[in-house]
Parts: C-alpha cells; structure tokens; sequence
C-alpha cells in the first residue's frame, strides 16, 4: 500500500457514516486513489451511497471547504511524518 493510500484509509476511517456520505456524493471529482479508499471505508461499514444528481458533479470544492481542509490537512501530515 502506497503512502497516499494510507493516509486516504486513514482519513476516511476517521470519519463519521455522514460525513462519508456527504462527500461520496462528490466523489467524481477525487483523485482515483481517493475513491478507491472511499469506496473500500464505504463497503467496509456497508454503507452504500446514493448515485449522485447531474448536479452534484457540477459543485466544487467550495461545497465542503470544512471537510476538506480538514483531509488536507491530514493527508499532509501523514506525508510530513514520513520523511
């Protein structure tokens, strides 16, 4: 497992059932990486998230500019932690 694949594990299992929900609904527009992470964290609780609306591929990140902030943030802390 890759370092990138890890810290999206990571920060996905730190999550809530709704606030992975919530952002699974924008999850065309993540990295494949991040994705596959959400979609492993989702089936792993079985969860499964609703097909999201034509307009939801439309919103941007200034939709969850709490969120992620927050896996930004994360992200680059588990990356800073291994050099």
């Amino acid at each position: 497992m890759t370092a990138q694949q890890q810290a999206f594990k990571v920060y996905y299992s730190s999550l809530t059932d709704a606030e992975l929900m919530k952002i699974a609904a924008n999850k065309r527009s993540f990295l494949d990486v991040a994705q596959e992470a959400l979609a492993n964290e989702l089936r792993g609780r079985n969860l499964a998230p609703s097909e999201p609306s034509p307009s939801a591929d439309n919103r941007t990140a200034e939709s969850y500019p709490n969120l992620l902030a927050r896996m930004a943030r994360k992200v680059r802390g588990l990356f800073s932690r291994e050099r």
